[in-house]
C-alpha cells in the first residue's frame, strides 16, 4: 500500500517565487563520476605517448609481485602489468564510446519516431527492434567474429547494434510520456510542427533518461568486451586489453592474484565512473534539481497583502485553555535543515467533536501543519514544540516512528488531497480499507466485513469493494480515502484539501458526508482548505495562516463578519465572485444558440444591454439591438464517440452553439459532461465524429493537420494545469516566445527577428503582471497563479482572435483565482478577444462570462445569458449546479 509519508511529501513543497539566481549545487555523484572517468581518460591519453615499459614487450622476469621496479608486477610473459593497464584504457574507452554511439545514434531516433507516430508505423518500428533484441550484442559479436574474424572493430559494431533496442525502448517510453503532456498539446496549439516538437520538447525531456542509458550501456560494453576477450573473441593479442588480462590471470589465482585484481579494479572504476557520471549529468540537466539555497518561498498574493505580525492576542480565541483537546498543537515550529522557517510558533487546538478550519494560500503552512501533527514531515524538515492527542501521553514529536505508526489510523487519521495518489492502483479498494484495520490488529474476516459496511456508509454502490481505484470516479475515490481514514473510528480526523479538484456537486456530497460522519462519531475535525466558502459551511471555528504563522483565529461567523487582519479581509474579498461587466453591458448583442432568431437568447427571451455596465435589460424593455457580430465559432449537431476494446462512449451527442466575436462564452458542467472534449474539437486538437465545426472561418471537420495553420494562428489555448502545460526544461522566455517561432502565427508587422521576439515576450510578461526577470527563470520557480499567468502570456503573445481556457482556475487559491479571472477578462477587453471559458463552477463562469451553455452527459441542457441562467435556471440540472456552488455564508 502507498506510504502516506511519500504521498504527503510529494505535495507539500511550496512554490518558489522571486527566487534569485544562485550557484548550482555540486552533485557528489557527478563529481565522483567525473573524477573516475577522468582518471580512465587521462590514463588512456598518457599511454599514447608514454608508459613505463612497452606493454607488448615480453621477456622480462615473469610473475613478479608489485614492487619498486614494476609497480604492479609482471605477467606470465614478463610484461609490465601497469603499462598494460594504461594501454588497455584506450581499448576500453574506444569500445565503450563507439558501441554507445552506434546504439544511441540509431536507437534514439527510432524510439522517438515510434513514440510520436505510434499507430502502425510505431508498431512496425518496435517489432523490428524486438527482432534485433532476439540477438544480444554478445551473441551477435560471437556470430560476427566467426564470420568476419574476431577483433576490436567487430566487437564494437556488434555491441553497438545489439544495444539499439535498449535505446529505442527507452526513447519510445520517454517520448510517449512527453507526448501525453499538456505542454506538447500547447505546442501543437501554437502551430508547431512535429519536428519542432521533437527538437524542443521531446529530446530535451528524454535527454536525462538517455544519458543514464548511455552510462549503463557503456558499462555493459566494457564488461562485454572483457567477456569477449576472456573468450578469445575480443581484442587479439598482443594488444593490451583489460578483458584479456583477466582471461590470462585465471590460471594463476592463488599464486599471482594481482594479475586478476589490477584489471578487475580498472574495469570496476570505469563502470562505476560512467554510471555515476550519467546519474549526475541527468540531475544537472534537470533545472528542477539544479538550484540550492533558494530564497523563502511564498504563494502569490494580492498586491499589498501584508506578511506582518501575527494577531492581536485579544483577537485569538483558541477555545478555553482548560477545555480538553482532541488535538493540541502548541508553539509548533517547523524548519528545514537549511534554516528556512515553514511554521513559526503555531498553536491550534481542536476539541472533541469540534470542526476547525485551517485556511490560507498555498505556501502558508497548512499542509505542513497536518504532516507535523501526524509525524509525517518530509526528509530535511524538523519540528519543535508540542503535539498532543487526547488519551495519548506525552509529546508526539518525541516518539519514534514505530510508536507513531501505532497511533496513525487509530488515534488520528488523515484524508489526503489527491485520492488517486493516496490509493494503491494495483489493490482493490475494499482490501485497502480493510488493511487500515488489519495493521492495528483487526482480524482479516472482521476487517473485510467492516470495510464493506464502511464503503456502503460513505455512499458507494454494492460491489465497489472489488473495484480498483481507476474504475471509480474522483468523488468515489475520495469516499474510499474517507472510509480508510474512519475505519478505526479515530478521535481526530485531518482533511487536507479533500475537495479541491472535485466538481461542485461531488464536492457538496463529500462535504456533507464528512460533516455527518465526524458528527456521528464525535470526532474532532481539522479541515484544511483555501476555500473560505467551504469553511463557512463546514466548520465552527477558523484559523488563518500566513507565512507559517497564525494571524487570526475565532468562530467562523465572527472572523468572517468582522475580520481584524488585513490578510483575512483580502481573502474574504477574493472569495466573493460578482459578475464583471461584459461585452453585452457595453452595447454588444449577446451570443445566441444556433438557429435562434437575432436579438434573442436560446430560449427566445430578448437580450440587450446598456452602456453603463448594468445587467441586461428585462424582456419587456424596448431596446434597439445592435447588429449581431459575426460568429467566430459555429458548432452544428456535433457528436464525438470514443471507441476502444469493443465499447463506445459518446462524449458529445448533437451539440450546437455559436460564439460571436468579442463574446465571453462559458461552458459549464460536471466532469464527463463533454466540456473539454468540445473545447478541444473547437481548438482543432480533436476531431468530431460527426457534425460541422467552423472556427475563425476554418472548416474543421474535413480539415487535415496541415490545413489548420490559419486556426492555430487565430486561436490559442490556456490549459487547466499550469505546471503540466509548461515545459519544465525551458525558461519562461522560451516558453512564451514559442508561438512566435512559427512565422505563420505572426501578424503583419509582428516580431520576426530574435530581438523583436524578446521585446514581445517582455511586453506580454508585463501585461500579465510578471517581473521582467521572469524570462530567465524556470516554471518550477513560480507559484501556481504565476505559472497560469505564464500560460496566458504564451497564449496571447501572437495576438490571437480567440482565447480558449480549460478550467484555468480550478486548483488555485481564492485570491489567485480572482486575479487570474480578472486578468482574463481585462485582457479579453484590451486585446478584443473572444473568450471561451470552460469550468465546472457556475460561479466562476458567472463572474467572467456574459453567456453560458450548460452541458450534461454530452448534451447542452440550457443556454442563455449568464445572469438569466444563474438567477432563473430552467433545468433541474442547472439548479443543482447552482445550489452546489459554495457561497460564502457570513450569517
Amino acid at each position: 500500500m502507498t506510504d502516506p509519508r511519500t504521498v504527503a511529501a510529494a505535495g507539500t513543497a511550496p512554490p518558489l517565487t522571486d527566487v534569485p539566481r544562485r550557484r548550482r549545487r555540486v552533485h557528489p555523484q557527478l563529481v565522483i563520476g567525473a573524477v573516475l572517468v577522468g582518471l580512465v581518460l587521462v590514463t588512456a591519453l598518457v599511454s599514447l605517448v608514454w608508459t613505463p615499459y612497452d606493454p607488448e614487450h615480453a621477456g622480462g622476469e615473469r610473475l613478479l609481485p608489485p614492487g619498486a621496479e614494476h609497480w604492479l608486477g609482471t605477467d606470465r610473459y614478463g610484461r609490465d602489468v601497469f603499462s598494460q593497464v594504461m594501454a588497455g584504457a584506450q581499448i576500453t574507452l574506444l569500445v565503450g564510446v563507439v558501441a554507445v554511439g552506434i546504439a544511441a545514434v540509431a536507437g534514439v531516433p527510432l524510439g522517438v519516431l515510434a513514440g510520436m507516430r505510434r499507430g502502425r508505423l510505431g508498431a512496425l518500428l518496435m517489432r523490428g527492434s524486438d527482432i534485433l533484441l532476439a540477438f544480444p550484442g554478445l551473441l551477435l559479436a560471437i556470430v560476427l567474429g566467426a564470420v568476419y574474424g574476431a577483433g576490436t572493430v567487430t566487437a564494437m559494431v556488434a555491441l553497438g547494434i545489439g544495444s539499439i533496442p535498449a535505446f529505442a525502448r527507452v526513447a519510445r517510453s520517454g517520448t510517449l510520456q512527453v507526448m501525453r503532456s499538456d505542454y506538447v498539446l500547447a505546442a501543437r496549439a501554437a502551430n508547431r510542427g512535429e519536428l519542432a516538437i521533437a527538437r524542443r520538447h521531446v529530446l530535451p525531456n528524454i535527454a536525462g533518461t538517455v544519458l543514464v542509458q548511455c552510462s549503463v550501456n557503456f558499462a555493459v560494453a566494457v564488461l562485454a568486451e572483457a567477456g569477449l576477450s576472456f573468450l578469445g573473441l575480443g581484442t587479439p593479442p598482443p594488444t593490451p586489453s583489460w578483458g584479456r588480462m583477466l582471461q590470462e590471470s585465471q590460471q594463476f589465482l592463488g599464486v599471482a592474484d594481482h594479475l586478476a585484481i589490477v584489471p578487475g579494479v580498472a574495469v570496476a572504476v570505469a563502470v562505476l565512473g560512467f554510471n555515476l557520471l550519467g546519474d549526475g549529468l541527468r540531475d544537472v540537466f534537470d533545472p528542477r534539481l539544479a538550484a540550492v539555497g533558494q530564497a523563502d518561498a511564498s504563494a502569490e498574493r494580492s498586491p499589498g497583502t501584508p506578511s506582518g505580525p501575527g494577531p492581536d492576542p485579544a483577537s485569538v480565541e483558541g477555545g478555553a485553555p482548560d477545555a480538553p483537546a482532541a488535538l493540541d498543537l502548541r508553539h509548533l515550529t517547523v524548519r528545514t535543515h537549511g534554516g528556512r522557517t515553514l511554521l513559526d510558533d503555531l498553536s491550534v487546538r481542536v476539541a472533541p467533536g469540534e470542526r476547525v478550519g485551517l485556511i490560507g494560500e498555498s505556501g502558508s503552512g497548512k499542509t505542513m501543519t497536518a504532516l507535523a501533527a501526524l509525524g509525517l514531515l518530509p526528509d530535511g524538515v524538523t519540528a519543535s514544540g508540542h503535539v498532543g492527542l487526547a488519551g495519548v501521553d506525552g509529546n508526539l514529536l518525541d516518539r519514534s516512528e514505530r510508536d507513531l505508526a501505532r497511533l496513525r489510523g487509530r488515534e488520528i487519521s488523515m484524508v489526503f488531497q489527491e485520492p488517486m495518489t493516496a490509493l494503491d492502483p494495483l489493490v482493490r479498494v475494499g482490501r485497502q480499507v480493510a488493511e487500515a484495520m488489519t495493521v492495528h490488529g483487526t482480524s482479516g474476516a472482521a476487517a473485510a466485513q467492516r470495510a464493506a459496511a464502511l464503503l456502503a456508509e460513505v455512499g458507494l454502490p454494492d460491489g465497489a469493494a472489488r473495484r480498483y481505484p481507476h474504475e471509480l470516479s474522483g468523488g468515489q475515490r475520495q469516499r474510499v480515502v474517507l472510509a480508510m481514514a474512519l475505519a478505526n473510528d479515530p478521535p481526530v480526523l485531518v482533511a487536507d484539501e479533500p475537495t479541491t479538484a472535485l466538481d461542485v456537486t461531488v464536492q457538496r456530497q463529500v462535504l456533507d458526508l464528512v460533516v455527518r460522519l465526524v458528527r456521528e462519531r464525535g470526532a474532532g475535525l481539522l479541515f484544511i482548505t483555501h476555500d473560505l466558502a467551504v469553511v463557512s459551511q463546514v466548520c465552527e471555528r477558523v484559523v488563518v495562516l500566513l507565512d507559517g504563522a497564525v494571524v487570526e483565529e475565532g468562530p467562523v461567523a465572527e472572523v468572517f463578519a468582522n475580520p481584524r487582519h488585513e490578510y483575512t479581509r483580502r481573502l474574504l474579498a477574493a472569495s466573493v465572485l460578482e459578475p464583471l461587466p461584459g461585452p453585452a453591458a457595453r452595447g454588444r448583442v449577446e451570443v445566441r444558440a444556433a438557429g435562434t432568431p437575432e436579438g434573442t437568447g436560446s430560449d427566445g427571451v430578448p437580450i440587450a444591454g446598456g452602456s453603463d455596465g448594468a445587467a441586461t435589460a428585462p424582456a419587456s424593455a424596448v431596446v434597439a439591438p445592435a447588429p449581431a457580430p459575426a460568429a467566430v465559432v459555429q458548432v452544428q449537431d456535433v457528436t464525438r464517440v470514443y471507441r476502444g476494446r469493443g465499447q463506445e462512449v459518446a462524449a458529445l451527442r448533437g451539440v450546437s452553439l455559436e460564439v460571436a466575436a468579442g463574446q465571453r462564452f462559458g461552458l459549464v458542467g460536471e466532469s464527463g459532461s463533454g466540456k473539454s472534449t468540445l473545447l478541444r474539437i473547437v481548438a482543432g486538437l480533436d476531431r468530431a465524429t460527426s457534425g460541422r465545426v467552423v472556427t475563425t472561418g476554418v472548416e474543421l471537420s474535413p480539415a487535415r493537420p496541415r490545413d489548420l495553420g490559419g486556426l492555430r494562428a487565430a486561436l490559442q489555448v490556456v490549459f487547466q494545469d499550469p505546471y503540466a502545460s509548461l515545459d519544465p526544461r525551458m525558461t519562461v522566455g522560451d516558453i512564451v516566445a514559442e508561438p512566435l517561432l512559427n512565422p505563420a502565427n505572426i501578424r503583419e508587422g509582428g516580431p520576426r527577428a530574435a530581438s523583436a521576439r524578446r521585446d514581445a515576450v517582455r511586453e506580454m510578461l508585463d501585461a500579465v503582471g510578471l517581473p521582467l526577470d521572469a524570462a530567465g527563470r524556470y516554471p518550477h520557480q513560480f507559484s501556481g497563479g504565476q505559472r497560469q499567468r505564464i500560460a496566458i502570456a504564451r497564449a496571447l503573445v501572437c495576438r490571437p482572435r480567440v482565447l480558449v481556457a480549460d478550467e484555468p482556475v480550478s486548483a488555485l487559491d481564492v485570491s489567485v483565482r480572482r486575479q487570474v479571472l480578472d486578468l482574463l477578462a481585462r485582457l479579453a477587453d484590451e486585446h478584443a478577444l473572444t473568450l471561451l471559458l470552460v469550468s465546472h463552477d457556475l460561479g466562476v463562469v458567472r463572474h467572467v462570462c456574459d453567456h453560458v451553455a450548460v452541458l450534461h452527459d454530452g448534451l447542452i441542457v440550457e443556454q442563455g445569458p449568464t445572469a438569466q441562467v444563474y438567477d432563473e435556471p430552467r433545468q433541474e440540472y442547472t439548479r443543482r449546479l447552482r445550489e452546489a456552488t459554495p457561497v460564502l455564508d457570513l450569517t
